[in-house]
């Protein structure tokens, strides 16, 4: 079996609200087998992963999906539930899965619901391989399969300090986002975002940071706060180790002056030889520099400051085996990591335990070697230091720590300048004050890690991503207004009035569009952008106080969406568009995934809804916040069913826009006051306006900011609107520019052309090349309604099709509708065929653009306007 191609949702998508992977699996020789035909694998397979027992499958019950493998079904959707098993073995929850054929039983989709896009691939790479071999009767190696999986789930993942802080502040509804591979991650959106980097926040600062990299550095500061720490001295060889150690007395410590993780630490040591040696060990992670300081007799702890609290401490252990007269340390060792708990670098709750140079040196410190056979009941520490990362163990003793330790712990991180800070100190006796136990601080962290808090050997496991969730946000959850508007036509419309509303109340507003994405009125990227990526940059911007996403269908197929939620959704309407791509064949399949973005309305939000359009009031049912309905014409029956029922509406009564709440109607405005409607001509506009409306209202502006919005919004021009409607008067004929490209908005288009009452209408169209020819055909015929001639073009991206081949299409639509061929020119560039259409109309002629590229169509429109009024100005002239 083969992945040949594969999509990873990091958030809400058109298969779950959770994150998601989705391949093209090509199954071949296996595709066509059922396991009804051998039962014997069916038995190999649950025994060898008994978890599958668990699955519920499509029959909803517990042992469902082992039903369905006892009656019969395909090895797709086997592979899909060793997968869901391999990754709930690695430590995820997901339990989302679909298999669904492409056309053969060879091939097929399978959506399975994971954490990251690696750790999914190798779960399902490992479940074809375990099919595979099960069905062909063969060995398979299940534990070496679950540990790769568990293996790459954990490497690509966050690691489980910043895991811990993801995962408190989604229990307090906080959103967040991964903004690299590693632990940098947006916590919160826009003004009220915080960022961290681990543990390091952007409060941490740099100057402590740079501070605690240097252990000399980092034992002036406490000196000089008078904070206990051990004597030492800084030496760039191993001579004056040797001597830095005798000036001290033994026993003392080795260690690099810029180290962490307690690479090349070492600790207890008496000679000059073993001096020495440490000094080589912890000059490779010092740039040759070390410290040799005093060591301080007692019991190793850390203690976890945040914010000016000591909120959780442990006593850690250093790693040690015990033998049993029968294998060597190195073989005891291995044994040790064997703990499922165990696992490289930092991804793990416990770290592998590692036989270096200062592992040998702490051995033979007591006497033995890696092959030394240790007898029975003896133990052999394999480090002399406590840290984590090199394999250490923790006990929990928040319980246990005196005021006294607390609050040195706490002066300490203060002294540093340091928000969140890991304080390790020595003492003999952690309710005794430092000074009276002749304990020490030894270290202090600034990017401490939480695995010794979180997953500590004995004791309770301390909640201290909340502690740090609750530092950064109070009782905030970090959200700003976030409005997603959805549909096949209006959409850009709507936003961009939306934006406009939310901009005159005195907001940040950051929007994304079909035309770009702006940051309070400036554009920041130009661009068809309405997908997840577009979103994230609006939402990671720390400027935005408002968020309105324009969010169209092909960004939520191939991304999903770039938000976990939104307080306002809107759908405007839902048109055959788009069909035939993507998997979206019908227009179910389209509702449906327009619908997430009311999927994902919070319960305090709510879904904004087109009470006209059948399909989109079908969406209502999947709102978890209140519905809000709106309409471009007189309230029909499902409005008035709506507010009989206590809802919410915005409607037109008597030519103007009302909003109607708990049965009572507020005027807005007068639709023919609405500029974007071209004194209540375009019709378009006033089921735009109410869309918008609904959505502010909702949001909690006011009736008056709402309306203050509406009247202040343009018509189409080169500012907020351009594009839209935009109508221009050319030396003796007007232009239109208009981004219709499928028949619902050129239908409605003609009824606002007609209402100009042109003397000639020549239309410049061009239609995307990714819809279908039938589609494409409709919207053709649409434009054959009110145009007296078409110059035919073609978009500048074919999205697949070959030179010609749509222009020839449109021109064949045409015909049929009857237009006569001496009405129909070709000119394939955008520019030139606009150039042309405005040199060439008649006066008082309309010459309607359906574009594509926005600044090639108005410079072209600049050219021949400047040309056309020229020869005006001469003919006048000569008159």
């Amino acid at each position: 079996m083969e992945i040949l191609s594969h999509r990873f949702f990091p958030g809400p998508n058109r298969h779950t609200l959770a994150s998601a992977l989705e391949v093209i699996m090509d199954l071949k020789e296996w595709g066509n087998h059922s396991t009804a035909e051998r039962p014997t694998f069916v038995r190999r397979l649950t025994n060898a992963l008994p978890g599958l027992w668990r699955h519920h499958c499509s029959l909803g019950m517990p042992g469902g999906f082992c039903q369905r493998l006892t009656q019969g079904t395909f090895l797709g959707h086997v592979t899909e539930h060793v997968a869901l098993e391999l990754l709930y073995l690695a430590g995820e929850g997901g339990i989302y899965g679909k298999t669904r054929e492409q056309g053969s039983p060879f091939q097929v989709l399978i959506v399975i619901e994971t954490g990251t896009e690696a750790g999914g691939l190798a779960a399902l790479q490992n479940a074809a391989a375990i099919v595979v071999a099960l069905w062909d009767d063969k060995e398979c190696a299940i534990e070496q399969a679950a540990w790769e999986t568990r293996r790459d789930v954990a490497s690509a993942q966050l690691g489980p300090s910043t895991r811990a802080i993801i995962e408190a502040a989604a229990r307090a509804d906080i959103p967040w986002q991964r903004l690299d591979s590693q632990s940098y991650v947006r916590l919160g959106q826009g003004v009220a975002q915080r960022r961290i980097i681990g543990t390091m926040t952007d409060a941490t600062s740099i100057i402590s940071g740079d501070i605690c990299q240097d252990k000399l550095w980092t034992k002036q500061v406490l000196q000089a706060a008078g904070i206990p720490v051990p004597l030492g001295k800084l030496v760039e060889s191993a001579e004056e180790a040797v001597k830095a150690a005798k000036e001290l007395g033994y026993p003392v410590v080795a260690k690099p002056l810029g180290g962490h993780h307690g690479d090349g630490v070492s600790m207890h040591l008496t000679t000059d030889a073993e001096v020495h040696r440490a000094f080589d060990a912890a000059a490779i992670h010092g740039e040759g520099k070390v410290i040799v300081e005093q060591e301080i007799s007692g019991t190793a702890y850390r203690i976890l400051v945040v914010h000016g609290e000591a909120v959780a401490a442990t006593m850690r252990q250093p790693p040690f085996v015990i033998g049993d007269g029968i294998h060597t340390v190195s073989e005891l060792v291995q044994m040790l990591n064997q703990d499922p708990r165990r696992g490289p670098g930092h991804d793990f709750p416990m770290s592998y335990v590692v036989l270096d140079s200062v592992a040998l040196l702490t051995l033979g410190q007591q006497g033995y070697h890696p092959d030394h056979v240790l007898r029975s009941g003896i133990r052999v520490w394999i480090r002399q230091t406590a840290n984590m990362s090199t394999g250490a163990t923790a006990v929990d003793v928040t319980d246990e720590v005196g005021p006294g330790i607390r609050m040195a712990a706490v002066r300490a991180a203060q002294a540093l300048g340091l928000d969140i800070a890991g304080v390790d100190l020595v003492t003999d006796d952690l309710r005794s004050p430092l000074g009276t136990s002749k304990g020490a601080i030894v270290e202090v962290n600034a990017a401490p890690g939480l695995r010794m808090h979180l997953y500590p050997s004995e004791g309770k496991a301390r909640p201290v991503g909340d502690h740090i969730v609750s530092y950064l946000f109070g009782q905030n959850t970090g959200r700003i207004p976030v409005a997603a508007i959805t549909g096949t036509n209006g959409k850009t419309t709507v936003t961009r009035m939306l934006a406009h509303i939310w901009s005159q109340c005195g907001k940040r507003v950051g929007m994304a569009t079909t035309d770009g994405i702006l940051i309070n009125s400036q554009v920041v990227q130009q661009g068809d952008l309405t997908g997840p990526w577009s979103a994230r940059l609006v939402l990671n911007d720390p400027t935005v106080e408002v968020a309105i996403l324009e969010t169209a269908r092909g960004g939520m197929v191939r991304g999903g969406l770039g938000f976990d939620a939104c307080d306002v959704g809107v759908v405007t309407n839902i048109g055959t568009d788009h069909l035939g791509q993507d998997g979206i064949d019908s227009l179910k399949d389209l509702v449906h995934l327009k619908a997430l973005v009311v999927d994902v309305v919070r319960p305090s939000g709510a879904a904004v809804l087109n009470a006209d359009d059948p399909a989109v009031l079908s969406m209502a049912s999947r709102s978890r916040g209140r519905v809000v309905l709106f309409s471009g014409q007189e309230a029909g029956i499902a409005i008035a069913q709506h507010i009989s029922a206590g809802g919410r509406a915005v409607f037109v009564k008597r030519g103007n826009l009302v909003y109607c709440t708990a049965g009572k109607e507020t005027r807005l405005l007068g639709t023919r006051v609405l500029p974007a409607t071209l004194g209540g001509v375009a019709r378009m506009n006033i089921a735009n306006a109410a869309a918008a409306a609904a959505a502010g209202l909702a949001m909690g502006l006011s009736t008056r900011q709402v309306s203050h919005g509406l009247v202040t919004f343009p018509a189409g021009g080169e500012g907020v609107n351009r594009g839209r409607l935009e109508l221009s008067l050319v030396g003796d004929i007007r232009v239109l520019l208009d981004y219709g490209h499928n028949a619902p908005a050129i239908l409605a288009l003609g009824d606002f052309i007609r209402k100009l009452k042109a003397k000639e209408v020549v239309c410049v169209l061009g239609l995307p090349g990714d819809r279908r020819n039938q589609d494409l055909q409709d919207a053709a015929r649409a434009a054959a309604q009110f145009c007296h001639r078409v110059i035919i073009r073609e978009d500048n991206d074919l999205r697949g099709r070959q030179p010609g081949e749509m222009a020839e299409l449109i021109r064949q639509a045409l015909r049929s509708e009857g237009v006569d061929a001496s009405r129909l020119q070709i000119i394939p560039d955008e520019g030139q065929a606009v150039h042309q259409a405005i040199l060439e109309a008649v006066p008082k002629s309309l010459v309607v653009v359906l574009y594509e590229r926005y600044a090639i169509v108005k410079d072209a429109v600049r050219q021949a306007g400047a040309i056309r009024m020229k020869s005006l100005a001469l003919a006048r002239d000569r008159a």
